[in-house]
């Protein structure tokens, strides 16, 4: 994926030369690089074929993923929320209720019931990542700077997308209004595969066609094998 800098032709020096001194600070980002390190150690290469098309992630790493994308979005909550002092919200053992479109009427707003969903999938982990793959994000729409109206805020950390001189936004396929910070909304694709308003599950297609993959590598397997049988049958048989 292409980086912030790339992606707004600049580079962080000149990026913080050029914004207006009088422009409102954002919330702080938090690390996610431990986070993609083990998402890239739970989710196969589509380029590259499994040795083990059976396989599947250990659940403590699956688990972990899940644990790691919740801090870091409670850094963000903690920013925007409570001034960095509320607790991380705990999974009590109640299955998340939707949030609509709006994300109206659940405590924490979108945010917190992020949270709560990824610390209760921590709980009980899925087999696999059911999120969409990196080439799913770079094809999302972008945003054009010049369509945004002041008014317009990423719904993950409520910070209006006209504040970031160099704002990178995009839709998302399920709903024309759904726009979101990209390195907001990317990590939670990735790994959940939903849309975080509406719950759209973008990543089915993609797990349809990995497992249409996998059934077809074991089948030319067992061809294979059921080849080399009647060969040393016919040699020794």
């Amino acid at each position: 994926m292409a980086s912030y800098e790339v992606e707004h032709s600049t580079t962080p020096d000149t990026a913080a030369d050029n914004q207006p001194h009088s422009s409102p600070r954002h919330h702080r980002r938090p690390d996610l690089s431990s986070f993609f390190a083990t998402l890239n150690e739970i989710t196969p290469n589509p380029s590259e074929s499994r040795t083990r098309p059976d396989a599947v992630p250990v659940p403590g790493d699956v688990s972990a993923a899940f644990r790691s994308l919740a801090e870091a979005l409670d850094v963000i909550r903690r920013e925007t929320e409570s001034g960095g002092d509320a607790p991380l919200p705990v999974y009590d053992g109640h299955q998340p209720e939707g949030l609509g479109l709006a994300g109206e009427g659940a405590d924490g707003g979108l945010i917190g019931q992020m949270i709560r969903t990824l610390l209760q999938e921590a709980e009980a982990p899925p087999r696999e990542v059911e999120g969409v793959s990196e080439g799913f994000c770079d094809a999302l729409e972008r945003v054009a700077t010049a369509s945004l109206k002041p008014s317009q805020s990423c719904p993950i950390c409520n910070n209006p997308f006209l504040d970031d001189p160099y704002p990178l936004v995009v839709r998302l396929p399920c709903h024309t209004s759904h726009l979101f910070d990209l390195e907001c909304v990317r990590p939670w694709l990735r790994l959940r595969g939903t849309c975080p308003l509406d719950r759209f599950d973008f990543g089915k297609k993609e797990r349809v066609k990995e497992q249409e993959r996998i059934e077809k590598m074991m089948k030319r397997r067992t061809a294979t094998e059921e080849d080399e049988d009647a060969e040393w049958d016919g040699m020794y048989g």
